[in-house]
This record gives C-alpha cells, sequence and structure tokens, in this order.
C-alpha cells in the first residue's frame, strides 16, 4: 500500500507536469507570436531560456519519483531475496 510520502510526492509531481503543461502551452503560442512579427533574437532567447527552465524544473521532480521508486524497489528485492534465502537454507 502507497505510504503518504508516496501520494504526496505523486501528487506534487502530478501538479508539476499539468503546470509544465500548461507553460509548454503558453511557450508554444509566444513562440509562434514572435514569429510572426519577426521579433529580435534577443526575444526569442529569452523564450528559450524560459523553457529550459521549465524543463530542468519537471525533469527534477521526476528524478525525485524516480529515487523514490528506486529506493521501493531495493526495500522489497531486499526482503524477497532475505525470504528466499532462508527458504533455501531450511531442510
Amino acid at each position: 500500500m502507497p505510504s503518504d510520502a508516496t501520494r504526496k510526492l505523486l501528487k506534487v509531481f502530478g501538479i508539476a507536469v499539468t503546470d509544465f503543461e500548461d507553460q509548454a502551452e503558453a511557450l508554444l503560442e509566444r513562440a509562434e507570436a514572435l514569429k510572426a512579427r519577426g521579433a529580435p533574437p534577443g526575444e526569442v532567447v529569452a523564450l528559450l531560456e524560459e523553457a529550459i527552465r521549465a524543463v530542468a524544473m519537471l525533469m527534477e521532480h521526476w528524478g525525485e519519483v524516480e529515487r523514490h521508486l528506486q529506493e521501493s524497489q531495493r526495500r522489497v528485492l531486499g526482503a524477497a531475496r532475505a525470504v528466499v534465502e532462508a527458504g533455501r537454507r531450511k531442510p
């Protein structure tokens, strides 16, 4: 059964994903507007920097989920290994 920490982590990640999607959509719309009006390179660079920050933030949240999942897997594998090894030692 998932722990409260797991639920909280997944909730935060879910919010981060939907925030990213909203932000990405807005960035794409702004990029189209910049392109349409022939914006100077500095404006495009600023937009790209914002996109980079958004992706980096999402990657950080994903990393937290991944680390949590790996720890859960290690715990389950360790417990399973202990049971298997104990079963092998019995006559």
